[in-house]
């Protein structure tokens, strides 16, 4: 049986920003649809800060050319799961390969856990699960990423998400 154990949001946080600058991989976000599909990919880029309704605020963004922005635009919520130093290849995996193509939990060895607050499912073996829900969004043409990106075409401009987090979360079996 699994257990959930509540995390401080706050006290996890220089951790999931660690991981999201880390050379070694990123933060695991978990998106859903309302068929009940889902899919994991990785991200390098996001952003913490206060507060919408008294909950913490979670930024992050996914270009349409990702399998899992198609999720996010029909269910607007996700999961970012924190891995480990274990997890770095299951990281690399979920960033390089397409969902398309394959379920990316069982390729990385990731096990599905139900989510307290939100559809896509939290990761057993991530120490920290963040449950957030897509409060606004952003299309492009905006101005919010780099010179670089907005020099791609419009159909491949990220879509920049602001969501509250919901719950922090750790998991074990």
């Amino acid at each position: 049986m699994t257990e959930r154990h509540t995390l401080d949001f706050w006290e996890s946080a220089p951790e999931v920003l660690h991981r999201l600058q880390s050379q070694n991989g990123g933060v695991l976000c978990t998106v859903a649809d309302p068929a009940g599909r889902n899919n994991v990919l990785t991200l390098g880029w996001g952003q913490i800060g206060p507060f919408y309704h008294g909950h913490p605020v979670f930024s992050i963004a996914v270009t349409p050319l990702r399998y899992s922005w198609q999720f996010l635009e029909a269910l607007a919520e996700f999961v970012i799961a924190v891995p480990d130093d274990s997890l770095q290849d299951a990281a690399l995996l979920c960033g390089t390969k397409s969902g398309r193509d394959m379920d990316k939990f069982a390729a990385a060895g990731l096990t599905r856990v139900p989510s307290a607050h939100v559809t896509p499912p939290s990761i057993l073996e991530c120490p920290i699960n963040v449950e957030c829900r897509v409060y606004a969004q952003v299309a492009p043409p905006h101005m919010l990423l780099t010179p670089e990106h907005r020099q791609r075409p419009l159909e491949e401009q990220h879509t920049i998400y602001f969501a509250e987090v919901l719950g922090a979360y750790r998991y074990t079996a």
